[in-house]
């Protein structure tokens, strides 16, 4: 309770610098939080677009479908290959387009027989793609690969973009800590050398500077956990009402993350004020 008690008192005996630090950390964990957010849903758009990648390769008429399916199975990339016929690929196209229901008994069939391919690794994509076009009886391949790929490229750059922004934004609010802590520390000078020679620990001295770099951190860290939450549900809900397949992070997933923010908070608190009061204590 003393440490507790006293934290609270040096934060009001210098409010301008204890607003300093939480404005600060308030703006990196509300940055951290919301980015964590964004990143973690992007991953997750990517892992369902790759879940649900498929390649397809048109056959030709003369084509030996079982030699092919025989091989193809045998490829470790493959998880699945089924046939789709020209017919069920036409009735499909009539499922998904009503309009060509009369135009279908006018004409020909013109779609050609289909593979259609589940791969066990989506990276393997590009390979499996060329090696199906080199098979006798394949007369083209399309995949659904390329979105996917750029995702992926904008998500390794996202995450070193994130991880450089991130790394600053703690830095800065890691030592913000401890300049609001080392005036702490100044404004108690001579009290603090009173209590030295009356045989006071370095932890017990310690010990409410650390609490106040704590309850500046984690008081941060709520308020951008909250706003962040609001921000990121309200552009969720706009989002799925323009695409309802998109995926988005649930209540669940939001509460991990926030809890993730509020640790960290603890962690840059305690430890931006320990670094700070020790090295005082030396020089003392």
């Amino acid at each position: 309770m003393y440490a507790l008690h006293e934290g609270l008192r040096q934060i009001l005996r210098h409010p301008t610098a204890s607003l300093a630090t939480f404005f600060t950390a308030l703006v990196s964990f509300a940055l951290l939080y919301f980015l964590g957010l964004v990143l973690w849903n992007l991953e997750r758009v990517v892992h369902t677009l790759e879940r649900e990648l498929e390649v397809a390769a048109f056959l030709q008429k003369e084509a030996n479908v079982e030699a092919l399916l025989t091989e193809i199975q045998g490829w470790p990339e493959v998880g699945e290959v089924r046939l789709q016929s020209k017919e069920e690929a036409l009735a499909q196209l009539v499922l998904d387009y009503p309009y060509l229901a009369e135009a279908k008994d006018l004409v020909e069939n013109p779609l050609p027989d289909t593979l259609r391919l589940k791969l066990k690794d989506p990276e393997a994509v590009r390979k499996v793609a060329e090696r199906l076009r080199r098979l006798p009886g394949v007369e083209g391949v399309e995949y659904g690969g390329e979105l996917t790929e750029r995702l992926v490229q904008v998500l390794s750059g996202s995450r070193l973009a994130m991880g450089v922004l991130v790394g600053l934004l703690l830095l800065n609010t890691f030592f913000s800590v401890m300049g609001s802590i080392r005036l702490s520390l100044e404004s108690r000078k001579e009290a603090l050398g009173i209590m030295l020679l009356v045989g006071a620990t370095r932890r017990f001295i310690q010990a409410p500077f650390v609490v106040e770099g704590i309850l500046l951190t984690l008081g941060a860290s709520l308020l951008a956990v909250v706003f962040g939450s609001l921000l990121y549900r309200g552009l969720a809900q706009a989002l799925q009402g323009l695409l309802p397949f998109l995926p988005v992070l649930g209540v669940k997933d939001l509460w991990q993350t926030g809890l993730t923010v509020l640790a960290l908070a603890v962690v840059l608190g305690a430890g931006g004020a320990f670094m700070a009061t020790r090295a005082y204590l030396r020089e003392v």
